[in-house]
């Protein structure tokens, strides 16, 4: 038996001498309250990229493969971005996942480029992100892909021809989705009335509700965060506007703060989101059977891109042989197609994926799914 016991031993040490560990830096706010309900604390991104790597961790051992996972943490605080994303570069990371947010991406794209450190953000959906060409990746779907879709159902669908727009104007997301809407809506021949921006932390919009008294419009698109947007769609509804509302993923997909905001107020709604828990597949109901099982509470948005981009990344780690920062670059640059927790991935060198995209609509005080836009199928 001691004998047995040593050869085993030695079987294991020999196995673990000829595994290659890969480094994976981690990106986001894990320390501070964030403002954004579908990110507290960073904790719904780090448990995801957990699961992702717990599930796959027999395939990655029968490659050879060990992930070893570093954090890099900069808080609620965009100015501390650059800091932390010079950190990862000077670190033994191969890569990069994070910067969840647009505004924390674009401060991070211009280090890597120039370092030459690939980074995979899940959830960052700034158009001039797909402008930085070699080692910036994205795992979620554009702006202007987001645009395109609002645009076509405002127009095509709900048949409006006349848009008000609210966006933030200190919100780089913000801008760049209300940007890219005027530009799909009026190339459909739709028509913009008037752009009235705001503030993400204004609470009072005496001054917006001023301004519409002489206009007129079919529907108010609002291109911004959760509880930014509920405050403005609560503040026009309290002032006795009945039209429509379209906003994106910035609404979230089950949208708890949004609806406590809006305290029961009756308003038509509609937005586009990468997911929603109640997706009807087989591989959606999964993740969500594994994620509470694992965290004991529901996934969001958040988790499941999380999820999705480190699958992806673990498909190309195990599927090449050069583990490098180099390696992984030109591994990644190959990836023409996925398939996810939020549907099919279709991608191209340097650019945002184009993917399956969800029409959610506002019900009694919650967002349930209108319809799914397959990738081409519309």
């Amino acid at each position: 038996m001691r004998v047995t016991l040593i050869s085993f031993m030695s079987i294991l040490f020999m196995l673990s001498a000829r595994a290659e560990i890969v480094n994976v830096g981690i990106a986001s706010n894990f320390s501070e309250l964030s403002t954004v309900s579908f990110n507290p604390f960073g904790g719904y991104f780090r448990d995801a990229i957990h699961l992702a790597i717990k599930q796959r961790d027999n395939e990655l051992k029968k490659s050879g493969v060990i992930l070893k996972l570093k954090e890099f943490d900069y808080g609620a605080d965009d100015s501390r971005v650059s800091e932390v994303a010079k950190s990862a570069v000077a670190s033994e990371v191969s890569i990069v996942v994070g910067y969840n947010y647009s505004s924390s991406a674009l401060i991070a794209a211009p280090i890597h480029v120039s370092s030459k450190l690939p980074m995979l953000s899940p959830s960052a959906s700034a158009n001039r992100l797909g402008t930085f060409g070699s080692f910036v990746h994205l795992g979620s779907f554009d702006n202007q892909f987001m645009a395109e879709s609002l645009a076509r159902l405002a127009k095509e669908k709900l048949k409006f021809q006349k848009a008000l727009l609210i966006p933030a104007v200190d919100c780089a997301y913000c801008v760049d989705l209300s940007q890219s809407f005027e530009k799909q809506f009026l190339a459909l021949g739709g028509e913009v009335v008037k752009t009235l921006p705001v503030l993400q932390d204004d609470k009072e919009f005496s001054g917006i509700l001023a301004q519409l008294k002489d206009l007129e419009f079919d529907f108010a698109f609002i291109p911004n965060q959760e509880l930014t947007s509920a405050r403005i769609i609560s503040a026009l509804v309290n002032g006795g506007h009945s039209r429509p509302f379209l906003g994106a993923d910035g609404w979230g997909n089950e949208g708890k703060e949004f609806f406590s905001v809006l305290k029961g107020k009756k308003f038509v709604g509609y937005s586009v989101t990468h997911w929603h828990p109640k997706l009807n597949s087989v591989i959606s109901k999964k993740f969500v059977e594994s994620y509470l099982e694992n965290f004991k509470k529901l996934p969001n948005d958040t988790s499941v891109l999380a999820y999705d981009s480190m699958n992806l990344l673990i498909d190309t780690i195990i599927n090449t042989p050069d583990r490098s920062r180099d390696g992984l670059e030109k591994s990644l640059l190959k990836v023409k197609s996925y398939r996810g927790v939020t549907g099919n991935y279709s991608f191209k060198p340097h650019m945002a994926p184009r993917k399956d995209i969800l029409i959610l609509k506002t019900r009694n005080s919650q967002f349930e799914i209108d319809r799914v836009l397959k990738l081409g199928a519309e």
